[in-house]
């Protein structure tokens, strides 16, 4: 029990690196170069988005998604990583008569949830090598 701990807490201790590295892996993904999932004008309209919401006091947009490691979920590994907070645009947010359609934030909110999975799989990954056991699918 106290080997189990010891090892949650030492990747406790790891999880702002690994973070780290998956976000800018995930960001490169879907948000830049040319396979890019958006436009070089919608990447523009999500950092405006950014800006504003953390100018009005909220969070923004990048780098508020948050993970944790928590012990034997799914039963496969012995330690997993969880999205606890995804990355969105709220429906209250508004740009006044620039404001995006609510089809247009939906779009936007679905691929920021993509973008806080693939963070999550990738230290998922990171965390699989640590315990070793990588190699092992997520269920």
């Amino acid at each position: 029990m106290e080997a189990d701990r010891r090892l949650l807490r030492q990747a406790r201790e790891r999880l702002d690196g690994w973070t780290y590295t998956a976000r800018d892996r995930a960001y490169r993904e879907l948000f830049a170069g040319d396979d890019a999932a958006v436009t070089a004008e919608e990447r523009q309209l999500l950092d405006e988005v950014d800006a504003e919401l953390a100018g009005d006091g909220d969070d923004g947009l990048w780098g508020t998604d948050e993970y944790a490691v928590v012990m034997g979920h799914p039963k496969n590994h012995p330690i997993s990583v969880v999205c606890t907070r995804h990355s969105e645009i709220p429906a209250s947010w508004s740009r006044g008569g620039e404001s995006l359609t609510e089809p247009e934030r939906e779009q936007f909110n679905d691929l920021l949830w993509d973008y806080c999975e693939r963070v999550r799989r990738y230290v998922q990954d990171e965390v699989n090598e640590f315990v070793g056991v990588a190699g092992v699918p997520e269920e």
